[in-house]
Parts: structure tokens; sequence; C-alpha cells
């Protein structure tokens, strides 16, 4: 990002926060920002961002349009690449999207080389199921920078979303060839494990998992390959390491649930049910969750495996 017409002091401030932030250290970022009463929309941004990752889903709102208040206050004044990349930032992440893509315009006006503004209006383009569109903007990344690591996996995210899964896999390994990264190797093992090719996905997703055990998405994908392999008892252990993780997903549950009940496990397989239809009432493509958890009630009854009473 570029960070013009800011101080180095300023910026040493910044920096010192990302730090707290990358280490997950976000009680520790808040207490700093809101001690040294940064009026700038990158800090308040920031502080938003980590009383996102605390889960204090008001707060975090209350800051990012905050932080949007104070983008229009400069941006009366004058136009700014940066100020508008941080407008639509805030508005990508409250989902308005459309508002997002206006503000990564405005930006690319300005400058049309604009990475960051590229990059996140590819991601707006995505939430609104804009998929070529999307496409586009990572093609135009990579005019810009085409040895760029994270642009070329972000390109092959989207060939897997595209189910373009032969191109992307040419991508990636062109990327594996001057680089051992694990998010490679997951979009790899993803694009494999669609194509059919279980044993050559599980490989890719352990060595994704090697580099780095704590992304729950290589977890759950290492489960879904068992779970086509019929291994249910090593499939629910993966999911759990990926709820271990990130407990907010609903596929992570409802698979779970299936695990249990395949294992007569019904009690264990009806709460992960709920706990998805919870977070998602249409989990697993289920139309009526209702009638579904009443379905595992009545299985657990004919097993005399459950008293829900």
């Amino acid at each position: 990002m570029n960070f013009h017409g800011y101080s180095e002091e300023k910026l040493t401030h910044f920096r010192k926060i990302q730090s707290s932030i990358s280490n997950k250290e976000y009680a520790q970022a808040i207490n700093y920002i809101e001690n040294n009463e940064f009026g700038d929309p990158l800090f308040i941004m920031a502080e938003a961002q980590c009383y996102m990752k605390l889960k204090q889903t008001k707060k975090a709102k209350e800051l990012y349009n905050k932080t949007l208040v104070l983008c229009d206050e400069i941006l009366n004044e004058k136009n700014d690449a940066f100020i508008l990349n941080i407008k639509g930032n805030c508005n990508l992440i409250l989902k308005k999207y459309s508002q997002s893509i206006e503000c990564y315009n405005k930006a690319l006006l300005i400058d049309d080389k604009n990475a960051v503004a590229i990059c996140f209006k590819s991601v707006a383009l995505f939430r609104l199921n804009e998929i070529e569109a999307a496409y586009d903007c990572l093609s135009k990344l990579l005019e810009i920078d085409s040895e760029n690591t994270d642009i070329n996996l972000f390109k092959a995210y989207y060939l897997n979303e595209m189910e373009c899964y032969d191109d992307s896999l040419k991508l990636i390994e062109n990327v594996l060839n001057t680089a051992i990264h694990p998010q490679a190797y997951l979009l790899k093992a993803d694009a494999l494990f669609e194509k059919g090719k279980m044993d050559e996905a599980l490989t890719n997703i352990e060595k994704a998992l090697k580099l780095d055990s704590n992304n729950s998405y290589s977890w759950y994908l290492k489960a879904e390959i068992e779970m086509h392999r019929l291994e249910h008892k090593k499939a629910l252990n993966d999911l759990k390491k990926a709820v271990s993780i990130n407990d907010n997903i609903d596929n992570y549950w409802f698979d779970m649930g299936s695990c249990y009940l395949n294992l007569g496990e019904y009690n264990k397989s009806y709460d992960c049910y709920k706990k998805a239809f919870n977070l998602n009432p249409h989990s697993g493509g289920v139309t009526n969750a209702e009638i579904f958890l009443e379905f595992i009630k009545n299985i657990a009854v004919i097993g005399k495996n459950l008293n829900f009473n």
C-alpha cells in the first residue's frame, strides 16, 4: 500500500500496530491506538479490524462506519487514492460491495496501476458473483506484477471458483517452481479433489498442513478427502481441528455431524447439525432444518441410542 502523505513518525506507529495484529495481540493494538488518540482513518480501520477479530462485531461496525465518515471529510477537500482505498475496504468489510467498487474505480481514475484498488475490487466483484469481471481484475494485476506470488495464487483461487482446474494447476506449478507456499499446495489439493484425484489431493494437503497447521480450511479439505474414502474417524479428528481454529463455518459442523451419524453417535450428530443450522439455516443444501433434525431424532430413537427428553 502506498502511504503517500504519511510522516515517518506516523508510519512507525502504524507498523507497531500492524505487528501486534500479525501476532494476534488485538487487545494490545486497541490499547495502543486508543491511548495515542489517533484520529486518522487508517488507524481507526485497524482498530475496527481488531474488534472484528475479537468477535465484537457491533463495536467493529461502529468503527468501520466512523472510518467512512473520516474518509468523506478528507475526500470533500481532496480526491485521494489512498483514502479512497480505505473507504473502499471499509465498505467491502461491511458487505457494501457496490459502494466499495465505486471507491476503487475512483481510485483507479487517479492511478490506473493502483494494485490495492484492483485487488480488492476483484474481491467485491466476486462477492457479487461477477466472476469473469473479478478474473479480469486479477489479469490486470498480473500485468502490473507478473511475478507476484500472492497475485498468482489469488488468480488460481478464482480459476478454481470458475472450475478451470487444469489452468489453475498449471499456474500453481509455476508458483511452486519459484516458491514453497502452503496456500499453493492447498489450492492444488482443492483442484485435484474436484478432479477426483484423491491420492494426489491428500499428498498436497498434507504438504500444506506441514507448512501451516493453523489453516482451518486445510483440515476441512483433508477431512473431505477422508470422508470420500469412508474414513469417518480420521475425518472427524480433522474436522475437530478445523473447528478448534474457526468454529463459525457451518460446513465444518455439518460434515462433523455426518461423521458422527456414520459412526452411530446420534446425539453428537444432532448437536453438530444443530450448530451448523444455527450458523446457516440451509447448511449442507438442506431445505428445511427442522425436518432434517427431526429425522436425526427418529434415527436415534429407532436405534435406542439417544434420549432427547
